[in-house]
C-alpha cells in the first residue's frame, strides 16, 4: 500500500494559503527537444495564451516556437560553472545537477501581451532553485499554482514546502514582440 505524503497536497479547503490560479487556454506547442537520456526526460512545456491560439487557428501556423534544453552543470578547478548539453550518451549519476532552459519564440504576426508557460519537473530529479525569471509560480500537483515559495498546512502548522516536492513551474511573460525569444530556466539534482 502506498503511503500518503502529507506534502503532496498541502492546499486544503481549510488552508489559509491563497492560491493564484492561472486560467488555462487551449494548449498549443510543438516541442523541439534536444536528446536526453532515457533516465532523464526533458520537461514538457505548456503555453497558455488565448491570443496565440486564435492566431494559430486563423493561419494554421505555429504561434510559438518552443525549444527545451537540458545541460549538465560542471565546475572547473577555478570554480567556474560550465553547462554541457545532455545527450543520449551522457552518463548521469545521482547528485548531478541539470539546468533546464526553455526558449519560447513569438511567431505570431503581432506582439503577445501575455504568455504563460509551464514546465514540468521530471520525477527523476528534484528542484534546487536557480529559477529564472524571478517571481515564478510553482505546484506540488501540477494543477494548482501559487507564487514561490509555496507554503501549506502540514500537521496544523503553516510551513514552507521543500523544493523536492515541486512538480511544475509556471511563468507569466509579458510583452513578447514579434520574433522575440524569452527564456525560462531552473536547476534540479538527479535523485
Amino acid at each position: 500500500m502506498k503511503k500518503r505524503n502529507p506534502l503532496s497536497q498541502p492546499f486544503t479547503k481549510g488552508s489559509a494559503h491563497r492560491l493564484f490560479f492561472v486560467v488555462a487556454g487551449t494548449l498549443i506547442s510543438a516541442m523541439a527537444v534536444t536528446q536526453a537520456s532515457a533516465m532523464l526526460p526533458t520537461p514538457e512545456p505548456v503555453i497558455d495564451n488565448p491570443a496565440a491560439v486564435q492566431a494559430a487557428s486563423n493561419s494554421n501556423a505555429q504561434a510559438v516556437a518552443t525549444k527545451i534544453t537540458a545541460s549538465l552543470l560542471s565546475v572547473d578547478a577555478n570554480g567556474r560553472e560550465t553547462l554541457v548539453p545532455v545527450t543520449a550518451s551522457t552518463r548521469l549519476q545521482a547528485g548531478n545537477i541539470i539546468e533546464y532552459q526553455g526558449y519560447f519564440t513569438n511567431t505570431n504576426p503581432d506582439r503577445v501581451r501575455k504568455m504563460t508557460v509551464t514546465m514540468s519537473i521530471p520525477e527523476q530529479v528534484e528542484l534546487l532553485g536557480n529559477v529564472s525569471p524571478d517571481f515564478a509560480f510553482a505546484s506540488t500537483d501540477s494543477a494548482n499554482f501559487a507564487r514561490m515559495p509555496l507554503r501549506g498546512q502540514v500537521n496544523g502548522q503553516t510551513q514552507e514546502i521543500p523544493l523536492q516536492y515541486y512538480q511544475a513551474l509556471r511563468w507569466d511573460l509579458e510583452g513578447v514582440g514579434l520574433n522575440d525569444t524569452v527564456m525560462v530556466k531552473y536547476r534540479a539534482r538527479v535523485k
